[in-house]
């Protein structure tokens, strides 16, 4: 599957997601909560454990998986 990137975190808990920083790949895992407003999701990842990545940091979710729901952006990896 090609990855989608996914611009409502919101849609984002318990799904498996890479988080890319300026295009650069910086952590992947599965998504273990995400605020309410989808702004801060938290990863947690077998290599790195437990981390936050804020959207207005730039950083960017894209989807490893598929999932009824998810709203793709038309660029895709």
């Amino acid at each position: 599957m090609d990855l989608r990137r996914i611009d409502d975190w919101g849609l984002l808990g318990g799904a498996s997601v890479e988080i890319r920083a300026h295009g650069v790949p910086v952590c992947s895992g599965m998504v273990d909560d995400v605020t309410d407003d989808g702004g801060i999701l938290w990863i947690r990842s077998t290599i790195e454990g437990r981390r936050l990545f804020e959207k207005a940091a730039s950083y960017e979710a894209w989807a490893i998986e598929d999932r009824l729901g998810f709203h793709y952006r038309v660029s895709v990896s």
